[in-house]
């Protein structure tokens, strides 16, 4: 019986050990570990058009820029617009139009008309002026119609119409684009 008890513990140690063997480790940061293959959102490359302010705030100007997408959907592009719009230009020589406070909390479109919902740091962080609430107001506005689904944009704070930003626009109702604004390419 002695010599059974070593033979059986020597068994079962290597039992333990085979069973050992044919389990790697999974181990999230070891580059050994068995991949497993999850679906992967397939990220779009969109081109848009965002207007911001020239140094004078005179006019609006379009600076062209490329952000992934999960879709290329009206609506998430709409919202990319809005969230670059409030990362400030890339260009030096223009100036950011949406306070970086602000936050988008929702935006939708329906009959060509984009509802957007601002947290109130759109208007209580406003810089103010009637100069800086048009380039904020129409900054928007220009850059959302530039989408084919979009041709008016209404104005929410917290999901409440608001009279105004800064005291000079109506953003009680919807607004259009003003191409008067939009400063001309040299020729």
């Amino acid at each position: 019986m002695r010599i059974f008890r070593p033979l059986l513990f020597v068994l079962l140690l290597s039992l333990v050990a085979i069973l050992l063997a044919g389990c790697p480790a999974q181990n999230p940061g070891d580059n050994n570990s068995p991949k497993q293959d999850f679906p992967q959102a397939a990220e779009i490359d969109k081109e848009i058009t965002l207007y911001f302010s020239d140094q004078q705030a005179q006019f609006l100007v379009g600076e062209k820029r490329t952000v992934k997408l999960a879709s290329d959907d009206a609506q998430t592009v709409a919202q990319a617009v809005i969230n670059e719009l409030i990362a400030g230009p890339q260009q030096a020589n223009l100036v950011k139009t949406v306070p970086p406070e602000a936050k988008l909390l929702s935006l939708s479109i329906e009959n060509k008309l984009a509802t957007v919902d601002f947290s109130p740091e759109l208007k209580t962080k406003h810089w103010g002026g009637s100069t800086g609430e048009t380039m904020t107001i129409l900054s928007i506005v220009n850059s959302l119609t530039e989408l084919p689904e979009i041709e008016a944009v209404q104005f929410l704070i917290e999901g409440q119409k608001a009279d105004s930003l800064a005291g000079h626009w109506d953003i009680s109702a919807p607004i259009s684009r003003d191409e008067s604004i939009i400063a001309k390419e040299k020729q």
